[in-house]
């Protein structure tokens, strides 16, 4: 964990330094120089700058202070940003071993399911595929590439297990016309599976606990609906749809100042998507 009770000791020091501060600063009332080091010291260490503002006002209920405040804790928190690696929650937990960074971001592995970015176009298999449907599958797909793993269904889509897709070659290329016969000997029974309403990072964390890197996506009812296919490559997809959401959120505004002068009558280099949608629409007209 992060280092704690580090409030009350902070807020000490801060009133001692301000204590201090006001023999040699401009007395501005019994206590200010005190609050005022009290908020700086704990925005400052902390890296919450409008933490100690809120909590000096809290404590005194004196909105005149929030000028005074704000200018404090903005110079703490600069300085100890500047001169110090980490704040003091962050160093207990830096000295372990553990990569801290101050940027906060939306991972996309949790806000993401399993369900956005499976394969549901898969090839399974049934217990008792022959010889030639298992040669059939084997055969790659230019648009989607080899599939590595092969659910083993039942007639109701129910997983039994699983094959690899070194283990199917293996069999066909020994076995021939008699690699039917053999099929159930490779079927792993005991399949990992991923439920298409898991975030990506559950995914990502079984297939770092597993070592495995594909699993086949069922339905969490007892059944065991085969629904997909989930690999490490899909899960890169992740990235892409987020920074596509991205894209879509940041919405451009263009705007038109029709002035008088030519140099500020110049089309600004933001407009609307209604104005792009016309422009488009008079393009392919002409």
């Amino acid at each position: 964990g992060t280092s704690g009770g580090v409030l009350a000791p902070l807020l000490m020091m801060g009133g001692a330094l301000g204590g201090l501060e006001s023999l040699v600063l401009p007395s501005e009332g019994t206590g200010f120089w005190a609050l005022v080091s009290m908020g700086a010291i704990l925005g400052g260490t902390m890296r919450s700058p409008f933490t100690g503002v809120i909590f000096m006002l809290e404590l005194t209920h004196d909105v005149n202070m929030l000028l005074p405040l704000l200018v404090a804790v903005t110079m703490a928190h600069g300085f100890t940003v500047l001169f110090l690696r980490r704040s003091i929650l962050t160093e207990k937990v830096a000295r372990r071993g553990f990569h801290l960074s101050r940027e906060y971001a939306v991972d996309p592995l949790e806000i993401l399911f399993a369900k956005e970015v499976m394969r549901p176009n898969i090839v399974a298999l049934p217990p008792t595929a022959p010889s030639a449907l298992l040669v059939e599958s084997l055969r790659v797909d230019p648009t989607k590439g080899p599939q590595r793993l092969f659910p083993v269904v039942d007639g109701s889509q129910r997983v039994l297990g699983v094959v690899t897709r070194v283990d199917l070659q293996k069999l066909v290329d020994d076995g021939g016309a008699g690699a039917g016969e053999k099929f159930p000997t490779i079927i792993r029974s005991t399949p990992t599976f991923a439920y298409p309403d898991e975030p990506l990072r559950v995914v990502v964390h079984r297939m770092a606990h597993s070592g495995l890197t594909r699993f086949p996506v069922v339905a969490r009812s007892e059944g065991r609906e085969l629904l997909g296919l989930i690999a490490l490559d899909d899960l890169l997809q992740a990235r892409s749809l987020n920074l596509d959401a991205e894209r879509r959120r940041e919405r451009v505004l263009r705007m038109r100042f029709p002035l008088p002068f030519s140099f500020f009558g110049r089309k600004s280099a933001v407009v609307t998507d209604a104005e792009e949608e016309d422009d488009g629409d008079q393009t392919e007209a002409q």
